[in-house]
């Protein structure tokens, strides 16, 4: 019975050794497991950014067999923190300037249009909404502003790919744009890509 009370106290003496590894080691595990959350609601973090675009017209309407060149598209577009955010998905206020140029050439269909030019300034205000994919996001943009000759709107799709551990990101869009003109409506639908850096 001697022998027994003498064992008890030593193995208790032993066991709160194991005990407190396991305290540490389960302390560490909630700060690593905090420290990701941390690591997440930074990536997810909606913040100002600016993207330039460069874009070409792949397929437009009647209108632009007269104005038969196309121009390439380009544009800047500064994205805001204004809007909301649920998970992974968000909504958020854009800004874009843009300008766009059709001409007409000596192969245009009406001679009245050989030399004459069609575009300008284009300055628009509109919504991002999308979904973030740990580093990627798909996004569907909607915007309309005051074109050279009236007002217009353009919708797209767009794919953001990170560029390593550099704050910038390559984007992949697809846009249709609708225009007024004089005499009714016109557009075309364009692909283009974009550098942009958030701050």
């Amino acid at each position: 019975m001697r022998k027994l009370f003498i064992i008890i106290p030593f193995l208790f003496i032993g066991l709160l050794p194991a005990e407190d590894g396991l305290r540490e080691s389960h302390n560490q595990e909630a700060m690593e497991y905090s420290e990701e959350e941390e690591d997440d609601d930074e990536e997810l973090e909606l913040n100002y950014s600016a993207n330039l675009y460069l874009g070409y017209p792949v397929y437009v309407t009647e209108t632009f067999s007269y104005y038969d060149k196309s121009n390439p598209v380009v544009g800047l577009s500064i994205g805001t923190p204004f809007g909301f955010q649920a998970g992974p998905f968000y909504a958020t206020v854009d800004v874009e300037i843009l300008r766009y140029i059709f001409e007409g050439t000596e192969a245009s269909k009406q001679a009245n249009y050989i030399g004459k030019k069609f575009g300008g300034m284009a300055y628009q205000v509109g919504v991002n909404t999308g979904l973030f994919f740990n580093e990627f996001s798909f996004s569907i943009t909607a915007a309309t502003g005051v074109y050279h000759d009236g007002t217009g709107f353009i919708g797209g799709v767009n794919l953001d790919l990170p560029l390593g551990d550099m704050p910038i990101e390559f984007r992949v869009a697809a846009r249709a744009n609708m225009i007024q003109k004089s005499d009714g409506i016109t557009g075309w639908v364009g692909g283009g890509i974009s550098l942009g850096y958030e701050f």
